[in-house]
């Protein structure tokens, strides 16, 4: 008997220690989230232009397609994208400079034209999104918003710290969370003034392809709902793209089509 309470009071004592020990102090220590931002863009390039290739996947209500693709873009608003089917033939071709929209539709032997509106850039981008925040996000450029956060914080049971960022009026703006490890994004979100989430980027595969850049991009919109997935096999930061590398091919039988 005398041992059994040996026993029960040893793993009661033991229990007790566990859930007083503080909780574990962050790998890489900031003084404050000016200094992780600091950390997190130390180094980086600033992203002129890119090219890259893998496979992307957009999914939605209105349509849904995957394939390999050639993506080629200039910030801050400017991109070309060429998505392919398994067996190398064209499925569409998008292009915006930020003013106008072009969707090429080999297979319809039509073209598409109309303005940059966030439903005629949704054949590519989710809608809620603007283009030069796809651009940034598609090379993994964050923080999105200017200035130092307004808030930071280390969150010891998932190892990351949260970063926010607010509107003048108080309303929640941005959301970053970073590996605290090697302080590498994970997960952003953006909220309008109306304090509604506009979207939500994942990053992952981060070094594969270069140091600090993620391989894998997931972005999507609750409202509208939309998702859009980059996983790239190349990537090639600051590329010197002229503007025919960015026109859509021409085809001589096409028919044009205004998009509304």
């Amino acid at each position: 008997m005398i041992l059994r309470r040996l026993v029960w009071l040893a793993l009661a004592l033991s229990l007790w220690g566990c859930r007083s020990l503080p909780p574990p102090a962050p790998p890489v220590a900031v003084a404050s989230g000016d200094e992780l931002v600091a950390r997190l863009q130390a180094g980086k390039p600033r992203v002129q232009s890119f090219e890259a290739k893998g496979r992307l996947t957009l999914l939605s209500p209105q349509r849904n397609y995957s394939g390999t693709s050639l993506i080629k873009g200039r910030l801050p608003a400017t991109v070309r994208a060429d998505v392919l089917d398994i067996l190398g033939r064209t499925l569409l071709n998008f292009y915006t400079n930020g003013q106008e929209v072009q969707v090429l539709s080999p297979k319809e032997g039509k073209l598409f034209r109309g303005d940059a509106t966030p439903g005629n850039l949704a054949v590519f981008i989710p809608p809620a999104v603007t283009l030069p925040q796809t651009l940034r996000l598609m090379t993994g450029d964050l923080p999105l918003s200017a200035g130092q956060p307004s808030h930071w914080t280390y969150e010891g049971d998932e190892g990351r710290y949260l970063l926010e960022w607010r509107y003048p009026d108080g309303a929640l703006k941005e959301r970053l969370w970073l590996e605290a490890q090697n302080l590498r994004p994970v997960k952003e979100e953006w909220f309008g003034p109306d304090g509604r989430l506009r979207f939500t980027a994942e990053f992952s595969d981060f070094g594969r392809l270069a140091p600090g850049l993620p391989g894998q991009i997931i972005l999507k919109t609750p409202q509208p709902q939309a998702e859009l997935r980059l996983v790239y096999r190349e990537m090639l930061l600051n590329p010197s793209l002229k503007d025919s590398d960015l026109v859509l091919p021409r085809p001589a039988a096409v028919e044009e089509v205004p998009l509304k």
